[in-house]
Formats: structure tokens, sequence, C-alpha cells
């Protein structure tokens, strides 16, 4: 035997265990851990708890002080560790077999009825509950074969609905076909008589689908009323709603037929008004209304009512009503128009027509253009400008009319009503001027006809405002700001210019502070919402509405959307959500929010409103705003709507969600009374769900429990189930993981302090070993430690039961020092029982009589002393027996005044 091998002999003898054994077990017990933590990891927990349960095996279950002395220093916690993670695998392990017993209970009840899916989907998504806790292949297998069941059950549960659905439409022969269709997933008698009830069917369908095919055919040869009858016979017999569908079609084409017929009658009677009508009648009766819209168009042209013609004809094609439509405008004298619509026309004569029309086009473009030509030289320079206008409508762009318009006709106008100085008029004409041709130049103009206009007149600042504040989003494309001659070719300051402006229109407003407050805060709230504008469209101007060539402030667009509505031109990005939202009828109440005067831009909401994307995002983003001024104000009822309507951009913007959790926190500090701040975070909670909300319902959802278990409103129980319930919202809240322990405790210590009184000791060990509470633990330690005590003092107790009871007490606080000594003192005993029982009485009393604890030899010797009297009483008892006894209880205590008299009985002193 090697040295190595002595050693290990001599320690296991010694000490229990062999060293050599554990030093090189430890590291593979290290390596199992890792590799059944791992496993763990990955959900295979079956193989983590065989691997674990391995490792464990070789060492001892209940170790002696020195075996445990050597683990601590070889493995650390290592062994404890994988204790507690193997029995939480066992658990884990036994809840997905529960379940997968549960989802197999399930299935038994499934008859195997196709039409029954929810059976199934019940135990696959308990089986689905499993993989989420373990990786188990033969469960996946499971899953995957009750999901294919489900899937073809689903399929002919479709199936056989859309046939019933055909069957029941009276479509048989369709739905014979589903019904087959779903014969080849299952075949069961339910089907099998469907299916025959539908072929019983079948030859009646097949009459009326003959017979039906005899009604088309007499409709698309015009003889409705025979068709009409044959299809009233048929559906005497069978009816089914595609031919109810074409009798109503039937009969409404008769009816509008007749209503065109008497129509043609009272045209041609001359009764115009009553043909229109039965036209207007006919038309919505009959599938194809081109004839009678023709009709109308002809009834009109009769009546001279051209407009008219043109709406009925509009969109027609055909060469009847091109020719209609050009006859209309010719009578209107649109005479190039009429051109364009009978060219190409086949009609015999119309090419002499067309000749005419052009002739006279032309006739009158050339009296058009010599009249503009005479009113030029007379310089009656409005009706000039009049008569350009309207020819250029008429005959359509013509570079030399619009030329002698545009640089001669125009600045003439213009130079004469600004010499007048008449600045209502200037104005009125500058805007008419900007709204029929938008550009730079009559932008400038009616800005300055209406900063001088509002000197004299200030109920015209709004405009002011409006033109300023557009013409300032375009400053830099102004020519008047370039080339000034006395700057001497240094480009001019925009910044400057654009600063003054807007000091110029603070201080025309600022005008209206003493006179009229309401019409201050009225212009004040316009001009916030172009400045604020101006500062997102870029400096200069890059992004924002624009009307040609001319960028669009809020204001601005608003002001004349009836007159350019669908000639806008976006120029800002779909994320650019605050800018295009003021450009709607919330731009008001957007601008006061940006520039924080909350309690105006609610007054400033507008009561109507769109559902595009763009309002609904304004809406939110004002009632954020409203939500957040009302915390402020700590009124947090009237924060709720608002706050609610703007949830779905709360929840987008992390700004917002800090900004509310701020000022909640600051609304929760102002709360006093339990239920206000109950139903307060559960606002919050609902809200934002944040970390503080959840913390801060929970913690008053506890509390409310707390107090109906104070006044017997609630068993612990339903307490536990309820506080479970609250976990879900914060799971890491100290209050509610405190009162959860406190009662999982006391009904853990209730139990135990039952299973004690029934002197079911063992089982009230068992019971606080599973408790996660320590102090729990400690209770039942201390009992059986004061119970080993108190036994051992009045020597009520036996080896065994000092030892079981020393052991539990270790088992429950194996940290604890006084365990410790009173588990080493109750070892050392066993020990010595042990030795006992294999015969080896010399070493059991050299182990006692050696022993650290005063108390063993005599517990020993009175062990010793009570057997020898019980072998005297009984006669049971040989004398050499009974002096061994006496010896080895003499050699254990020599001075026992108690034992004295039996000494010197048998002589051994």
């Amino acid at each position: 035997m090697s040295i190595l091998d002595s050693l290990n002999a001599l320690t296991k003898n010694l000490l229990g265990v062999g060293i050599v054994d554990a030093w090189k077990q430890a590291p593979q017990t290290k390596e199992a851990s890792q590799k059944a933590a791992q496993l763990a990891q990955n959900k295979r927990l079956r193989e983590a708890v065989m691997i674990a349960e391995k490792a464990l095996a070789v060492w001892s279950r209940k170790p002696g002080f020195w075996e445990r002395l050597i683990c601590q220093l070889l493995l650390g916690k290592l062994l404890d560790n994988l204790t507690q993670q193997l029995k939480q695998w066992r658990y884990q392990v036994a809840e997905v077999d529960k379940l997968a017993a549960n989802a197999k209970t399930i299935l038994k009840q499934d008859t195997g009825d196709p039409l029954e899916a929810q059976i199934l989907a019940n135990a696959i998504a308990i089986y689905q509950r499993c993989t989420k806790i373990i990786h188990d292949d033969r469960i996946s297998r499971v899953i995957k074969q009750h999901q294919q069941e489900l899937q073809r059950r689903q399929q002919f549960l479709n199936l056989v609905t859309q046939a019933q659905s055909q069957a029941e439409n009276r479509f048989y022969k369709n739905a014979i076909a589903v019904y087959l269709e779903a014969q080849k997933l299952y075949s069961t008698e339910s089907l099998e008589k469907a299916i025959a009830a539908s072929l019983a069917q079948v030859q009646q369908e097949e009459i009326y689908d003959a017979a039906l095919k005899k009604v088309q055919q007499a409709e698309s040869e015009g003889r409705l009323q025979r068709a009409i009858a044959l299809l009233k016979n048929a559906l005497i017999n069978f009816s089914r709603s595609d031919g109810l569908d074409l009798l109503q079609k039937l009969q409404q084409t008769l009816k509008g037929r007749e209503q065109y017929r008497q129509g043609l009658a009272a045209e041609k009677s001359g009764d115009f008004k009553a043909a229109a009508s039965l036209y207007k009648n006919a038309k919505l009766l009959l599938p194809n209304s081109t004839y009678c819209q023709i009709r109308l168009a002809l009834v009109a042209i009769k009546t001279q009512a051209w407009a008219t013609a043109l709406t009925h004809l509009e969109a027609i094609a055909g060469e009847q009503a091109a020719y209609l439509r050009g006859f209309a405008y010719a009578q209107q004298e649109n005479l190039q128009v009429a051109y364009k619509e009978w060219l190409g026309l086949t009609t015999p004569n119309i090419a002499k027509q067309q000749e005419i029309i052009k002739n006279l086009s032309q006739r009158q473009r050339l009296l058009r253009l010599q009249n503009i030509e005479q009113l030029v030289k007379a310089e009656n320079w409005e009706n000039a400008k009049t008569e350009s206008t309207e020819f250029i409508q008429k005959f359509g762009s013509d570079p030399l009319v619009e030329k002698n318009l545009n640089e001669h006709i125009q600045p003439r106008l213009e130079v004469e009503v600004w010499q007048e100085k008449n600045w209502r008029i200037i104005a009125d004409k500058a805007e008419k001027a900007w709204i029929s041709q938008p550009n730079i130049t009559t932008l400038h103009n009616w800005a300055i006809a209406n900063y001088y206009l509002a000197k004299t007149d200030p109920i015209k600042l709004l405009d002011v405002i409006i033109s300023f504040s557009t013409a300032l989003a375009n400053i830099t494309e102004d020519p008047t700001l370039k080339d000034v001659p006395w700057l001497e070719n240094k480009p001019v300051q925009f910044t400057s210019v654009s600063l003054e402006l807007k000091r110029q229109i603070t201080v025309l407003i600022d005008t209206w502070k003493d006179k009229n407050i309401i019409e201050y805060l009225n212009l004040r709230d316009s001009y916030r919402l172009e400045v604020v504008s101006l500062n997102l469209m870029g400096e200069p101007s890059k992004w924002g509405m624009k009307i040609k060539d001319i960028f669009i402030t809020p204001g601005c667009y608003q002001h004349y959307l009836p007159e350019w509505q669908g000639i806008f031109d976006n120029r800002t990005n779909a994320n650019q959500k605050i800018l295009n939202s003021l450009y709607t009828n919330w731009g008001l109440a957007m601008a006061a929010c940006l520039e924080g005067d909350y309690q105006r831009a609610i007054q400033l909401k507008p009561s109507t409103t769109d559902n595009s994307d763009i309002v609904a995002f304004a809406q939110k983003f004002v009632a954020y705003h409203e939500g957040c001024y009302q915390l402020q104000q700590q009124k947090w009822r009237e924060a709720i709507i608002p706050l609610k309507q703007a949830k779905p951009e709360i929840q987008a913007s992390k700004d917002w969600q800090e900004e509310i959790d701020r000022l909640c926190g600051l609304q929760r500090q102002a709360i006093s009374e339990s239920q206000e701040n109950l139903e307060f975070a559960q606002f919050w909670y609902d809200l934002l769900g944040s970390r503080d909300a959840r913390s801060y319902l929970a913690e008053y959802k506890a509390e409310e429990i707390r107090e109906q278990i104070a006044n017997e409103q609630i068993s612990p129980a339903i307490a536990l189930r309820e506080l479970q319930k609250i976990k879900e919202i914060d799971n890491q809240n100290p209050i509610v993981i405190d009162l959860i322990q406190r009662i999982e405790f006391n009904q853990e210590l209730e139990l135990i302090e039952n299973l004690l009184k029934d002197n079911q000791f063992e089982e009230a060990v068992q019971r606080a070993k599973k408790s996660q509470h320590q102090r729990l633990r400690n209770i039942v330690s201390d009992i059986c430690v004061d119970i080993l005590i108190k036994g051992f003092q009045n020597r009520d107790l036996g080896f065994e039961d000092i030892y079981q009871l020393g052991y539990w007490a270790y088992e429950l606080c194996p940290d604890d020092p006084n365990v410790q000594e009173v588990y080493g003192f109750s070892q050392e005993l066993k020990d010595i029982q042990n030795l006992m029982k294999c015969d080896r009485f010399d070493e059991a009393v050299l182990r006692a009589k050696y022993s650290q604890h005063d108390s063993i030899p005599r517990y020993v010797a009175e062990f010793f002393i009570n057997t020898l009297v019980k072998g005297i009483q009984n006669r049971d008892s040989s004398f050499d027996l009974i002096q061994q006894l006496g010896r080895w209880a003499y050699e254990l205590c020599p001075e026992e005044p108690a034992f004295q008299e039996i000494y010197h009985s048998l002589k051994i002193r």
C-alpha cells in the first residue's frame, strides 16, 4: 500500500472521509457543477438533474464535522449551492411533468371529432408552457404532431363551414365540391349525410341552371318580359339569391326602358322638363346610362342650358358626345375648345362646320387684340388688364399679350394706385395680385401696403403679421434687398433686417394691449405661431408649405387655404411632425405649447378637427402639454383625459415619459389620503407603466392588502394570491416582497406549530427545510436544540434521539456556531453509539473519556449504570457483563458519588 493509500485509509477511519479521495473528487465535482449549470441555462433540466445527482452522490448526505471541514476547504459552498440548484431543477422538472400530465389528461377528453379543435388547442398551449421551462425533444414532437392535427381540423372546419354556407344558399354543386375536399381530410358520418342531402338537390339545381341560361339568352336578345317570365317560373320551384338578384335587375331594366321610352315621347312633344325627369329616372334604373346622359344633354341643348349639357356629357366617349360638347362650347363662344372637340370626327359636313368655327375664332381673337391695343393707347389700364386676362383665359397662352400685361399694363396700374397713397385700396389690390400671382414681387408689395395701412387702420394688423412673416420666410429671395446702392456692394445683413421687421410687428401689436386685451391676445397668438414656424422653417427657409416658389407660413396658409386649395407644395419631411402640425387648425395651440404658455394653449384648442394623421399628432401634442400643465398645478384628475388622448405619442417619446414621471413624482408628494394615492398610482401606471409608476402602484396596493388583513377582511390565502398579482406589476418592490414573506412566514409557522403539537417533529423539520425563510428555520432549529438540551439534562433522550435532534438543527442552520457545537456534541454521541453497536466498547469508552464535552463521559457512564441496573433487575445479564459495565462506568466517572455504592458492591475500587 502506498503512502497516499495509507493516508487515505487513516483519515477515513479517524475523520470519516478519505482526504485523498476527496482531493481527487473535488475537481470532478466542480466540472460537473459547471456542466449542470450550463445545461440548466439551456433548459436541458433533466440532464442537469442527472449530472448534479451523480456529482452529489459521491459525498455524504449527512457529513460529519471533519468531512464538512474538508469539503469547505476543497469546494467552498459549491456542494450547498449545487444542492439548492438541484432542488430548484427537480421542482421545475416536476412542474413540467405535472403540466405534461395535465395536457395528457386533456387529450384523453378528445374524441377525435374533426369539428372539435378547442381541446387540442388547450393541450398544445399547456405543452408550449412546458417548452418555456424545459427543452424536451419528446414534448416538441408531441406539440408538432398535435399542431399538424389541429391545422387539419381547422382546415376541415373551414371547408365544412364554407360548404354549409353554399348549401344554405342552394349552390348544391359547389357545396358538394367543397364537401369532397373536406372528405379528403376526414370522412365522417355527418359529412356523408351532408353530401347525400346536397346530391338529392342537384337535379333541381340543374333544371334551375338550364332555365337561368335561357333567361340570360333572352336578356341578351332584349326580350326582357320573356326573360322575366322564365325566371319567375324557375324561382317558383327553386328560389336562389342569384336568380332573385337577376330578377330585380331585369325588372329595373324593364322599368328603366319604359321610363326612357316615355322620356323620348315627352321630348318629342316638347315637354322638356318631363323628359329630363324621366331620363334621370331611367339613368338610375338602367345598367348603361350613356344613352340617358346623351338625351339629357340634348334636352339641355334644346333649352339652351349649355353648362348643364356639358355636365351631362362629361367623360362620355364617342363621336355623338364629342359633337354635342363641341356644339355647346360653340354656343358659349368658346370656339377653340369646340374646334378641339370636333377634331377627328367623321360625321358628314363636320369639316365645313369646323372651318366656320376656326374662322370665327380667329376673327374673335383679332378683334380682342385690337380692343386691347385701343385700351392701352387710351391708357385705360384697368379695362386693358381685364381684356388681356379674358383673352388669355379664352384663347390660351399668348407671349405678346402676356408680356404686354406683365411689363406695361400691370406696372402702370400699380404705379397709379401707389401714387394715390390710398392704402386701403393699395392693400386690397396688392392682396388680389398676391392671390392671383403669388411671387416674391407681389408678396413684397402686399407686405408694404399692409404695413402702411396698419399705421392708419390697426384693424388690418393681422394682415401685417401674415404678410411680414411670409416675407421673412422668403427674405433672401427679395430682389429689392439685392444690390442696394447705399450699401456700396456690401451684402445685406438679413439677420438684422429680420430682427428689425419683427420688432416693428411687436410694436404694432403692443398698441392693442391697452385698447382691447382680447384682440391683443389674439394678435399675439397669431404672431407667436408665425415666429415659432419661422424658427422651424430654417434661416433661410428650407422646409414648409410652398405656393409656386414662395414659402408660406402657417398663418398665411390657413388664411388663403380656400383660394389655393390643392395647389400647395408640402416641402416638409415626414418626421417634421411639429412643423407640419403648425399648418393645421391646431397651429395656434401648438405654438403656445412650444412657447410654454400651456394655459393659453388649452383655450386655443379648436372645437372641430379632421381625422388626418398630422391633425391626430397635433391633438395629442397639445393634450400632452395640457396634461403636464394640470400635473404642474397638482390637478391630476384634470390631467387624466388629455394624457390618455396623448398616450400613443407619449409611449413613443422617452423625453415625454421622463417629464411625466417627474411631474407625477411631485404630484405624489402632494397626496396624503391612501385611497387617492391608490387611484393616482393606478392612473400613472396605466399611462406609463414606468419603474416609478409600477413601484408606486404596487406599494399602495400592498398597503391596501395589509389593511384588509389587519381588519380581517381577507384571508391570508386570498391575500397571497392578490399579492402575487401585484408582484406582476413590480416584482422587485420591497414592500410587496416583505408582505408576501410575512404572510408566507406566518402560514408556514402556523403549520409547523400544528405539526409540533401533534408530535410530527420530522414532518415539521422537513417543512422548515423547504421554507425560504431563514427565520423559520432558525425557530425550528432552536426548538430542536432546546428539546435536545432539556432532554439531555433530564436524561429523557437516548443516543438516537439526541443525534437526530442535533442533525435536524444542523440541517436547518448549518452556519450557526451554537448549532454547530450542538451538532458536534450529538455527532460525537452517535460515533460512540456506533462503536458500541459494533461491540467496540473499549474504543467507545476511550472516545467518551477524552471528549471535549464534559457531559459526555457522565452521560455514557449513566448509560452503562442504567444498563447494569436493568440487567440486575431483569436477571438477564451475567455477572461478568455487569461487572464490565461497572468498570467502564468507573473509568469514565470514578468519583461520581451516585455510582460509589455500585462500584463498592462490584468491588471495582
